[in-house]
């Protein structure tokens, strides 16, 4: 019978989940609820309502399945904003530096919430080591590389200079940082 609860549990969760999302989706690309005009307007207000539950909903399970410290609150603000950023800031035909900062810094965020997990599943597979696998901080760096590894690519595209050099290049810096930061030996407390 407990069995028979958490599994419809999760099963509620993953359906009010994709509920949010599918509303998120509809509101954003179906409604274009960013050209609706006044900060209070009723769209408007069940898009923040939406904008703001949707990843609730879907990374504070998440969070406390696998107690990762605020990761959900982390995931809340990247994707709430993203979203927010995504349907009512209006970038213009040549986006501002504040305009691009406003997209760029919740994306990267908003992806590393994404590669954090991906990174987990990976170590908790392949690594050995007991403290390796279970390594939130780990997994967590090397998110938030794997996200501004992509941030950086779609910048030096919105830079115009993407070639496939520079991409080796970021991909290079990427790497080698992760390289330096796993080498590193915690110091041993005296």
């Amino acid at each position: 019978m407990l069995l028979h609860s958490k599994f419809l549990r999760i099963l509620g969760v993953l359906a009010g989940s994709l509920l949010a999302w599918a509303l998120v989706y509809y509101l954003i690309v179906s409604d274009n609820v960013g050209a609706q005009h006044g900060f209070w307007s009723p769209a408007r207000i069940v898009a923040y309502v939406t904008f703001f539950l949707a990843p609730a909903i879907t990374f504070i399970p998440i969070s406390r399945l696998f107690h990762i410290p605020v990761y959900d609150l982390e995931a809340i603000a990247g994707w709430s904003t993203l979203l927010y950023v995504v349907a009512f800031v209006d970038p213009g035909s040549q986006p501002s530096t504040t305009v691009l900062l406003l997209f760029l810094v919740p994306l990267t965020v908003s992806l590393a919430t994404i590669f954090t997990l991906v990174s987990y599943a990976i170590g908790y597979r392949f690594l050995r080591r007991r403290s390796q696998r279970y390594d939130f901080v780990r997994a967590r760096r090397e998110g938030y590389l794997i996200a501004m590894f992509g941030v950086g690519c779609l910048l030096l595209k919105l830079l115009t200079v993407l070639t496939p050099v520079n991409i080796m290049l970021l991909g290079l810096i990427i790497v080698l940082l992760e390289v330096f930061l796993l080498s590193r030996q915690p110091v041993a407390a005296s």
